[in-house]
């Protein structure tokens, strides 16, 4: 979804000579919550509630402003958004299309969308956002590894112990599981069923280290649940870039099956 379905389209603008408590007063006429700062046709930035609260009614727009405008194509998805204003610690983007102004948009309705993403089960991402992070590193060529998670004998837990009782191991196997990989250049998501995704930018020696632990049994509600891990090393691999997303996340895919047919733990490409 780009951020131009959910962007805010109504604009209503202010001069930066205009004094904070008039200011104050056009966003409770107009209920909104920022204006535009213009003079002459040129954006200047904005000007949003919380910075009228934080300066004095009599200063006037230019000083209360945040100085620098950030800037959000109207073809950005809001993966990228989400991204884009948590780098910049932004909470407000004005939306360009063509060098035209057409919107703004915060970051809390890119999070409200977002939101729509987690899993309700697990808590964790779903397939699109890992699938937004691969193929941008893929087209930044920037490496990454990327494991394939999948639980082993989780249709005879079902069986034994009942679908809610699967339900649970799902939740707290999550959680186990990021609780593993809470290294800065991680991401994970629950991909499907009893499948999960971690793309990784750490060491080859940490990311043996994460499939260790991944591997080993672990006691989820006094069961023991082991997972069988295909891994795809983007580090190693010689046309790792020559791939896409699709390709790469189908290897990943058939190595964690073949580990499980071959009794192993682990299958690794690269």
């Amino acid at each position: 979804m780009n951020i131009s379905d959910i962007m805010t389209t109504t604009i209503c603008t202010i001069t930066s000579d205009k004094s904070v408590s008039y200011a104050a007063e056009r966003m409770n006429e107009s209920h909104v919550d920022s204006l535009v700062v213009m003079d002459h046709g040129e954006v200047l930035g904005m000007v949003t509630t919380r910075d009228v609260l934080s300066a004095h009614p009599n200063r006037i727009v230019a000083d209360a402003m945040s100085s620098q405008p950030f800037y959000l194509s109207a073809n950005h998805n809001v993966w990228e958004a989400y991204h884009a204003l948590h780098q910049e610690q932004n909470g407000l983007a004005l939306v360009m299309q063509e060098d035209q102004l057409i919107g703004f948009i915060t970051k809390e309705i890119v999070e409200m969308k977002i939101a729509e993403y987690r899993d309700p089960l697990s808590g964790l991402y779903r397939a699109p956002y890992i699938q937004f992070i691969g193929e941008s590193f893929l087209k930044e060529r920037k490496p990454f590894h990327l494991l394939f998670i999948d639980l082993n004998d989780f249709g005879r837990i079902n069986k034994l112990h009942g679908h809610p009782f699967g339900d649970d191991v799902i939740r707290t196997y999550s959680s186990v599981l990021s609780s593993l990989v809470e290294e800065q250049g991680d991401y994970l998501c629950r991909y499907a069923g009893d499948e999960f995704v971690l793309i990784s930018t750490i060491s080859d020696e940490q990311i043996q280290e994460y499939i260790t632990l991944i591997t080993r049994p672990t006691n989820v509600l006094d069961i023991f649940v082991s997972a069988a891990v295909g891994h795809v090393n983007g580090y190693q691999t010689p046309d790792f870039f020559t791939r896409s997303w699709r390709e790469l996340i189908a290897e990943a895919s058939l190595g964690s099956s073949a580990a499980k047919l071959s009794k192993t733990i682990t299958s690794t490409v690269g």
